[in-house]
């Protein structure tokens, strides 16, 4: 049986796009993600809102852990098209960070079109302030500092890889629970 998505599809979608958007102007700012959505296994209800948000039928996703009920609800209720292989998707869905694949597989846009990359939606086990990882960049005041639970040893090396060659790269959307932490291309992770 489908699940239902938004009770109020238009209204729903843009309460959680300026949400999003207010994640992306504040890159390590946990926000909460306003209208969940019904979600099978594994995705989390916060992670289904983001997707319905963001994926419809112009766009592509790249699902790490696929299921026919996952791919029949987000076909039905965004009409996403479903890719094979990280290169190809505009949103990839990571479910089970430990065993994703390296951050260079992903879409990351050329000097000409540095647009035409990936945006990565992770769910993770959870957001810790004052601690972890410190940030700087566009919409940081000074600096931000947050811990991400769950993400693999190499994560971080491979970001600071991926943020040498700007404007390309890949934008993260971190989830857990029903909070949300973007983390745009242009944040930098600052080494201690």
């Amino acid at each position: 049986m489908m699940l239902a998505a938004f009770a109020h599809p238009v209204f729903d979608s843009q309460r959680n796009f300026r949400e999003l958007l207010q994640a992306m102007a504040r890159p390590a700012n946990p926000r909460v993600v306003p209208v969940p959505a019904a979600a099978p296994a594994p995705i989390l209800p916060a992670t289904m809102a983001v997707l319905l948000t963001l994926c419809d039928a112009d766009t592509s996703l790249w699902l790490q852990q696929p299921n026919d009920e996952v791919a029949s609800h987000l076909r039905f209720h965004a009409g996403v098209r479903l890719v094979e292989h990280p290169a190809d998707a505009d949103f990839a869905l990571i479910t089970e960070p430990s065993s994703m694949p390296a951050l260079s597989a992903f879409a990351h846009g050329d000097l000409r079109y540095p647009d035409r990359s990936a945006s990565l939606i992770m769910q993770v086990d959870g957001f810790h302030d004052d601690a972890g990882q410190r940030f700087a960049g566009p919409g940081i005041r000074d600096v931000e500092q947050l811990a991400i639970e769950g993400l693999p040893a190499e994560f971080w090396q491979q970001r600071a890889v991926m943020s040498t060659q700007l404007p390309l790269g890949v934008d993260l959307i971190f989830i857990c629970g029903e909070r949300m932490v973007a983390l745009p291309r242009t944040t930098r992770v600052l080494e201690d």
